[in-house]
């Protein structure tokens, strides 16, 4: 009989908040790569059968925009050893909190669905307001190479690196040309996290920032830089905070415009 019993395959889930759910289909799209080494014990979105118990990993998509949402995220918690938050909407809140900042939930469920509208609703805010988090990945959605990097190293016991270096750095090492500097185009790479490859700045169009904010973002010079060339300010926060970014990266900015 053997010393040294095999180490148990490490338990998964894959969990959705409020969201559009981009994440779950990168993850579906290459689950066959990861299933030789892990056990799926949840993940609604791709399959009907699925088990509770203890967790090594759980992966959660979606912002905190619901009572409901903050329950289950409390429950995943308590059960799960690494939490890893996936995509903009459970890093940073993404649209429900950038875009959606400047009104009340509420009003906005009573403009849509009248005023014998049943929903409760929370302002979205992202999982680590709530709950303490092992992995940030953002991604709108989450780059797959990203993904399978992050789910190797939590399965050696390791927490990944994550660089979140600009996407003019993306754009610099793929020899792109400067949207910003070529063609005024309102282009947030410099205050964008990378990851993504830089997409639109490769196809002519501006980063528009769905990645969410890169390390030290230096939102004044992005916003002086923009308004030299012709934007309004209040154009400028506005496109800074569609996806979610922190208030207070926008103090200064918000009281020069008062």
């Amino acid at each position: 009989m053997s010393n040294n019993p095999a180490k148990p395959i490490p338990k998964v889930a894959v969990e959705s908040l409020t969201g559009c759910a981009g994440e779950l289909l990168v993850i579906l799209d290459n689950l066959e790569k990861l299933v030789p080494f892990i056990r799926i014990m949840s993940f609604p979105f791709a399959q009907s059968k699925n088990e509770d118990g203890p967790l090594d990993i759980a992966f959660v998509e979606g912002s905190v925009s619901q009572p409901h949402d903050l329950e289950k995220l409390k429950r995943i918690r308590a059960k799960t050893r690494w939490l890893v938050a996936i995509g903009n909407c459970a890093v940073w809140g993404c649209v429900q909190a950038g875009s959606c900042s400047r009104c009340h939930a509420d009003d906005m469920m009573h403009s849509v669905y009248g005023d014998t509208c049943k929903f409760e609703v929370m302002q979205a805010k992202p999982l680590e307001e709530f709950v303490k988090v092992d992995v940030r990945l953002s991604g709108c959605p989450i780059n797959a190479t990203q993904f399978l990097s992050v789910t190797a190293s939590l399965l050696k016991d390791h927490l990944p690196f994550i660089t979140h270096k600009p996407v003019c750095l993306e754009c610099k090492l793929r020899e792109t040309a400067c949207v910003l500097i070529e063609k005024n185009l309102p282009c947030l790479g410099p205050v964008t996290a990378a990851g993504c490859g830089a997409l639109c700045p490769r196809v002519g169009a501006a980063c528009y920032g769905c990645w969410g904010p890169c390390q030290e973002p230096q939102m004044e010079a992005m916003a002086t830089i923009l308004q030299e060339k012709g934007y309004e300010l209040d154009d400028v926060l506005s496109r800074l905070q569609t996806f979610g970014a922190p208030k207070e990266l926008f103090t200064r900015m918000a009281s020069e415009k008062n």
